[in-house]
């Protein structure tokens, strides 16, 4: 069926037409018709408007008419007899759509929706919730460590915690060689697919990941200290040679030898005037690591002890046994009742709500215990990790994967609202049919 808008122009409207492509290139092809006339109308084009709207959503992400349009039409559906909790899909949905349209792609779309990304990036926030933690622990302490005497057991502690540190790091260091090596379901996206360079792609491809890796974690952990993560994963991605924050001069932290040597622990080095590699991949190479800690996702960990179990839990358990489980990851695994659709935190008035979110506790990790009482095997573990993944997560992502792709090809319009809908707010021209 054809219809006739009152100046002149035609546009088919598949009105009894199921397929997506063929909708999504009719409402193209109106908005690119009527915008001229919109422009003439109202003096300002359509397109600089709808951009000038996406602006507004990534500055003003706390306005209720913002938050009711995600939620309708671009949050992760939950079915009604589940319990919704945040998931790491949650937290990239909402990191795309506070990102402006023009600093995303399709491409990259793809490539944030796969398993070993979602390994990456849990890494990421696990490894922020702890380094945060530390971090505020050195501020509360320096002013009283500069007035008293060094104590022994002080080292020890703080070894401690510097090993702690670097075993989370190498989660994050293992889950990238992953990617840069095109390991698993990112071997389609490697940069040398069908033996042809795509170094061009793969930059903006890294480029974008630092960017949105940081927009992650900062939403994961409460939109806290956005320097301080933004100026780490610089670090450890680029080292502090190419490192964009360090040059800008942007969040000059200052730090003792002793805190240094805490935070970026043995396996980094800093000799070369051009270093080729990065403090994630040092990190791996250079320090010795358990290596039922590295299995942790992948494989099932034989005689793991209750350190092992915790962090296994802290990686590699879904978002929904979290709570049960008594671990704290930012966001991750509260229920959605407790934040808005930006995942910001609500007030809570209820004493029963605020007891159930006291229940879980702090990120602590259980220390090491001594080499003589660990129970070690000859052999890797055959069996798969014990946390899989549910069939929920794995629908959502590739649900969620092909609704942000179009939503960037649409340049932002909301994709389930009729065609009369959007002639009416963009032009508020009325078709009229004609035989």
């Amino acid at each position: 069926m054809e219809k006739v808008c009152v100046f002149g122009f035609k546009c088919k409207i598949f009105f009894q037409c199921a397929d997506d492509d063929a909708i999504l290139k009719m409402r193209k092809d109106v908005i690119q018709k009527t915008s001229r006339f919109s422009q003439d109308l109202t003096g300002t084009s359509l397109l600089r408007r709808k951009n000038f709207d996406k602006g507004r959503i990534v500055l003003n992400a706390k306005d209720s008419d913002t938050q009711s349009t995600f939620r309708k039409y671009y949050q992760r559906k939950v079915k009604s007899s589940h319990t919704a909790v945040v998931t790491l899909q949650d937290i990239k949905d909402v990191a795309i759509f506070t990102t402006k349209i023009n600093r995303l792609f399709p491409e990259f779309i793809t490539y944030f929706h796969t398993i070993s990304m979602d390994r990456f990036l849990r890494s990421m926030i696990v490894y922020f919730q702890y380094y945060l933690l530390v971090w505020n622990k050195m501020q509360l302490r320096r002013k009283e460590a500069a007035r008293k005497l060094r104590q022994p057991i002080v080292t020890q502690l703080e070894n401690e915690v510097r090993d702690n540190l670097a075993d989370l790091r190498s989660m994050i260091a293992r889950n990238y060689v992953a990617i840069l090596m095109g390991i698993g379901d990112v071997k389609k996206l490697h940069h040398m697919n069908n033996n042809v360079s795509l170094s061009d792609r793969d930059r903006r491809i890294f480029e974008t990941l630092i960017f949105m890796s940081t927009k992650v974690v900062w939403i994961a952990l409460f939109r806290k200290s956005y320097s301080l993560i933004d100026k780490e994963i610089n670090r450890l991605m680029r080292t502090i040679k190419y490192s964009p924050v360090e040059h800008a001069g942007k969040c000059p932290l200052e730090v003792t030898l002793e805190e240094e040597r805490i935070l970026l622990g043995t396996a980094f080095r800093t000799k070369k005037k051009n270093p080729l590699r990065s403090p994630a991949i040092q990190e791996i190479i250079f320090d010795d690591h358990d290596y039922r800690f590295l299995s942790i996702g992948i494989d099932n960990v034989p005689a793991a002890d209750e350190r092992i179990r915790y962090l296994e839990l802290a990686l590699a358990a879904p978002e929904e046994i979290l709570e049960d489980s008594r671990i704290a990851i930012g966001v991750l695994g509260m229920r959605r009742k407790y934040l808005d659709a930006m995942l910001n935190p609500k007030e809570i008035f209820k004493t029963e709500e605020r007891t159930n979110l006291k229940k879980v506790g702090d990120f602590r990790i259980p220390p090491n215990p001594p080499l003589r009482d660990m129970l070690l095997c000859d052999t890797l573990s055959r069996q798969p990790c014990q946390f899989q993944e549910t069939e929920d997560t794995k629908k959502a992502r590739i649900t969620q994967c092909k609704m942000w792709r179009t939503y960037l090809e649409m340049e932002g319009m909301t994709l389930n609202t009729e065609l009369s809908e959007i002639e009416f707010i963009r032009t508020s021209v009325y078709l009229t049919s004609v035989p």
